[in-house]
Order: structure tokens, then sequence, then C-alpha cells
């Protein structure tokens, strides 16, 4: 059967966007030089990944002949799906075959996103927000590194996109894959492990929420069948459900105002290290719960500030605040976007559009939830959208309490372009509206 003209048109479309995407990064991959790409987070990864290849054991001690001690401080997600290439001595060919894995990886995330943007907004303005995911600097420079990034994000794209489709066909079996979806991304990165809380909230409150509260369960179970092995081993291994060094190191790094030690422009992004009392503080939950509460009764207006203005702004900020700077996490030694047209033009681009597409976004996340916007969108098209907007919510809520390091906003990227550009969509369609019925008032009067 031939493929109709529209049809044909956005295949074409979705191709073109794969190979944009696709050469953007693989570009990013073969010119970029990181000084010690194996260093601080990287080097737990590998050593997480030489450990259960050649031990078949968790952990990140420094591989060696010798028996490694079993952890639970990183979550298993990243080093499971680097052990497949990772070598030991590490060789520039077994970075290069983990940086084209993350390239093809966040190539298929921008066509997720399409699938996506596609389902909430036209054609044309779907495609711009997914041109605008191609090209995001952020996403092809985290390609690089061997760090969560790319695989988190496409992982949360993927649970997305299955979420959509669940919820416009109604489907059970569509809700277990994304809540075992869900649960995979949480074993990459942590931050998600709630994510399904919400998720059930948008099925809930829906118009037809007889109709979608069907799949609350298979999501959950989804979910369980997936997240509760790691606990599990866990329990076994370490005697507890979950390390709590990372939720202490969440709370401690993210109590300093505007990530400094009492203001020194030095302490910039590790306040923590400045801090003669870290250690004492960061002790256990308790102590850094009550360092908290006491800097807040000390000086509340600060703490305020910072807590629900300062740590949103930081968190979707631009600039990698604890890293390089800019789009660049480790330190760059060359990057193709020091010196090449096409990744320096696009840079500017992008940079330029940072705010006004994250404002948009924010806007977009509130306005969906207003029952006179909801009347002008479909159900499966709103509670998408929907969706979407609780991710963005989800993520500033979250790094409210913890660390809102800019790093940390990256996989938000698709999810402020998608929102962003359907909220221009929105105010355009709000500007036809009224000027389509200030000319039928007018005919009428005349």
């Amino acid at each position: 059967m031939t493929a109709t003209k529209p049809a044909y048109l956005r295949f074409l479309a979705t191709v073109l966007l794969f190979a944009l995407a696709m050469g953007l990064r693989l570009g990013a991959v073969n010119n970029t030089i990181i000084d010690v790409p194996i260093r601080a987070d990287a080097a737990d990864y590998y050593n997480y990944a030489l450990n259960l290849k050649f031990h078949h054991t968790y952990s990140r001690q420094k591989f060696s002949a010798n028996m490694p001690q079993p952890d639970a401080l990183r979550a298993p997600g990243y080093p499971v799906f680097i052990t497949p290439f990772v070598e030991h001595p590490p060789t520039a060919f077994m970075l290069w075959k983990i940086n084209f894995a993350q390239a093809l990886l966040d190539s298929i995330t921008v066509l997720l996103a399409l699938g996506i943007f596609r389902r909430i907004m036209p054609e044309g303005w779907a495609l711009g927000a997914a041109f605008l995911t191609a090209i995001s600097p952020h996403m092809i420079s985290a390609s690089t590194y061997l760090l969560t990034e790319t695989l988190f994000t496409f992982l949360m794209m993927l649970s997305l996109w299955l979420m959509a489709i669940m919820i416009s066909r109604n489907s059970k079996l569509l809700a277990v894959t994304a809540g075992i979806v869900i649960a995979v991304a949480a074993l990459t990165r942590p931050t998600l492990q709630f994510f399904v809380i919400p998720v059930m909230a948008v099925l809930l409150v829906s118009h037809d929420r007889s109709k979608h509260a069907r799949l609350v369960f298979p999501l959950l179970i989804g979910f369980a069948l997936a997240y509760a092995p790691w606990v599990m081993r866990n329990l076994d291994a370490i005697g507890s459900s979950s390390d709590p060094t990372l939720t202490i190191n969440a709370l401690h790094h993210g109590m300093y105002p505007d990530f400094r030690y009492q203001d020194t422009s030095e302490s910039t992004g590790f306040p923590y290290r400045f801090d003669p009392n870290s250690k004492a503080v960061s002790s256990s939950k308790e102590t850094i719960l009550e360092e908290i509460r006491r800097r807040f009764e000390d000086e509340p207006a600060r703490h305020l500030q910072w807590y629900l203005l300062g740590k949103p702004t930081f968190l979707l900020d631009w600039n990698i605040l604890a890293g390089m700077g800019d789009v660049f996490i480790y330190p760059i030694i060359a990057s193709p976007y020091f010196s090449q047209p096409v990744y320096t033009l696009t840079h500017k681009f992008m940079k330029m559009l940072h705010w006004p597409l994250v404002i948009l976004a924010l806007a977009a996340s509130v306005l969906v939830w207003i029952p006179g916007f909801g009347k002008k969108l479909q159900g499966s098209t709103l509670l998408t959208a929907r969706l979407l907007s609780v991710v963005l919510l989800y993520f500033i809520a979250l790094h409210i309490v913890a660390a809102p390091f800019p790093r940390y906003g990256i996989p938000l990227r698709p999810v402020i372009y998608g929102l962003g550009i359907f909220q221009c969509w929105q105010i355009l369609a709000w500007i036809k509206s009224a000027l389509s019925k200030e000319s039928l008032q007018a005919r009428t009067q005349s």
C-alpha cells in the first residue's frame, strides 16, 4: 500500500531529525577531548562496571584482583549499561564505544520527544520542539561523558512516551511496561523513585478518572517488579534497603544559599568543601536536618528565598555550576563548541532561547491545570500535557529539598522545549481566536 503524502512527509521529517541529532552527537563524540574522563562520579561508575564484569560484585571499590566489598552508594542502572564495554586498563576505544552508544540513545530520545510532542500540538510545532531537542548543547555535551545524564534522559522520555500511549489506549499492559521503565530510570538516577506518586495523581484527577484509574495498579506493579530486586539485594548485601549517604549529601550540599559558604566567591559550587563543620553536620540525616532547621531559625527570610526561588533558578540555569561551566561538566581540552560553526551557532541560538523557553514552560506547567484551559484540549492530549507538567514540577519540588545543581536539570531539556513551544502555540491560538472574534463582531455591527 502506498503511503499518503502527509505520512510520507512525516516519515521524512523524522528521518532527517534523527540524522541531524546523530550527526551532531557523533561530531561531538569524535571531536571532544575530556581532561581525565574517568574521575569523580565517572570513576565510581567505571569501577562498579569492572567489578560487575569480572567479580560479579556490585562495588565501587577500585578494581583489582581481590574480591571487592559490595556497596549500594550509587544506583546500578548506569554501571550495568556500560558493563559490556568496560576494559581494564581503560582505553580510548572503550570510551568511544560508550559515547557512541550514548549518542545513539540520545538521538532516539529526540524521536521519543517528537512522539510525545505530536500528541499535544500540531505537527509543525512538534517538529520545532524536537528540533530544539536535537540541537541542545547540554544534551549533546552530556553524551561525551561517562555519566548518567544521557541514559537517564532516554529512560525518562521513554517512560513518558509509553505513558502517553498508555493514556490514549487505556492499556494495562503499557501501564506495567511504563512502570518498569520508570523503575529502571530510578535505578539509573534515584530522582524518579517517587515519580509514580504524581503520575497516579494525574490519572486519578482526570476528567475520565473512572477510565484511567484502572491504570494505577498495573503502573505500580510494573514499578515494584523492577525496583524490588535492588532493595532485596541491598538488604542481603549491606543490611539495609539503601545507602543513606546520597540523601545526606543532597540535603547537605543544597543548604547553602547561592551555593556559597558565607558568601565567599571562591566557594561557589562547592560550599561544603569550605565549611569546617561539614563532617559533623553531615554525619547523619538527623544532624543535617537539625542544621537546616537551625539555619531557618537564624535567617528565615534568606533561607526561604533560597529554597523557594534560588534553588529552582539554579536547577534550570544554563551554566553548569559545579563543573567546567557553560554546557561542560568535567574540564574539556577540545570541543567542536569551541570552533566549528554549526556548533557555535546552535550554541548561541539555544543560549538566547534558554530563559524564554524556561519561562514559557513554567507558565504552561501551571496553565494546563486550569479548568478553562483544559476545555480547549481533548482528554488524552490534556493528560499528556499535564504529564509533562508534572515532570517539570516534580523535579523542581524535589530539588527544592535537595541540591539543585544545574547538571541535574539537563534531563529536563526535552520537557522544557516541548512545554515552551506548546505554550507558544497556545498563545498564538489565543491571539487568532481573539482577532477572529473581533472581526466577527465588527462584521455583525456593520
